[in-house]
C-alpha cells in the first residue's frame, strides 16, 4: 500500500469511499472535488487512528486549477505515490437532443481535466521513481450506455483509451497506469434515474444488486498498491456480472 495518495471525486461516492479506505490503511491522502463543503466536513472528520486527510477544491475544467492542485498536493505529501481519480460529469442527454456546449462541457471535465490532472501527477511521478495511477472507466463505454448519453459515453471511452496509452508510455518509466471500469453504482448521481432503469439493471446482474461505493473503491485502491505491482495497462470489470468483457 502506497504512503500517500491523491483521490478525486472525493466529496461523494466512490472518491468518497476511496479516501476512507486508504485513509484507515494509514495513508496520507489530498482529496480534491469541486464540491468544498463535503470535501472539508470528509477532511474533518479523520480520527485520531486514521492518516492525515487534506482537502483542495478544484475544478478540473480548468487546466490551470488542475495543474496547480497537483502542485500544491505535492508540496503536502512530499512525493505522490499513488493517484485515483474518480472525477466525473454525466449527462444523460440522448444524441437528439445533445447540444455542442454540453458536449465540450463533459469532455473538458471528464476527458481533457483527466489528461491534463493525470499528465501533472506523472510527471512528478518520474521524477521521483515511479508510482501508481487509476482511473475510473465506465460499462457503457462498452455497451453503449445504461443511462448515460453520447457525451458521457464518448468520454469514458477515451478513458479506456488513454489508460492504455499512458501505461505503454509510462512502464518503462516505474509508472503503472490501470482503470476500473464500473457497472450501475449506487451514488446519489444514480440516485436521480428512473426506478425502472435501475430494477432492470439489476434484474440483468447475476450478483443481484447495483453495487456499492466501496465496491469499487476496494479493487481501485487494490490497482494502487503492491499486489497490483506486475499489472499495468489493463480496464478492471466491477459490474457484479452486468456486462461480462
Amino acid at each position: 500500500m502506497p504512503k500517500t495518495a491523491i483521490v478525486t471525486g472525493a466529496a461523494g461516492g466512490i472518491g468518497r469511499s476511496c479516501v476512507e479506505i486508504l485513509r484507515n490503511r494509514g495513508v496520507c491522502v489530498v482529496a480534491i472535488d469541486r464540491q468544498a463543503e463535503p470535501l472539508h466536513e470528509l477532511a474533518r472528520s479523520s480520527s485520531a487512528a486514521a492518516a492525515e486527510v487534506s482537502a483542495e477544491v478544484c475544478d478540473l475544467a480548468d487546466p490551470a486549477q488542475a495543474r496547480g492542485v497537483v502542485d500544491r498536493a505535492a508540496a503536502r505529501l512530499g512525493r505522490i505515490e499513488a493517484f485515483l481519480h474518480f472525477a466525473a460529469a454525466w449527462t444523460g442527454t440522448p444524441w437528439d437532443q445533445s447540444e455542442e456546449a454540453e458536449w465540450d462541457r463533459i469532455l473538458a471535465v471528464n476527458l481533457t481535466g483527466a489528461f491534463v490532472i493525470t499528465q501533472a501527477v506523472a510527471q512528478r511521478m518520474v521524477a521521483d521513481g515511479g508510482g501508481a495511477i487509476v482511473l475510473t472507466g465506465s460499462a457503457s463505454a462498452k455497451i453503449g450506455g445504461v443511462a448515460g448519453g453520447p457525451a458521457y459515453v464518448a468520454s469514458k471511452g477515451g478513458i479506456i483509451a488513454l489508460t492504455r496509452s499512458m501505461a505503454r508510455a509510462l512502464g518503462p518509466k516505474g509508472v503503472r497506469v490501470n482503470a476500473v471500469n464500473p457497472g450501475v453504482v449506487d451514488t446519489p448521481m444514480t440516485r436521480s434515474w428512473p426506478e425502472e432503469i435501475k430494477k432492470e439493471t439489476v434484474a440483468r446482474t447475476p450478483l443481484g444488486r447495483l453495487a456499492r461505493p466501496d465496491d469499487i473503491a476496494s479493487v481501485a485502491c487494490f490497482l494502487a498498491g503492491e499486489d497490483s505491482r506486475f499489472m499495468t495497462g489493463e480496464v478492471v470489470e466491477v459490474n457484479g456480472g452486468f456486462y461480462f468483457d
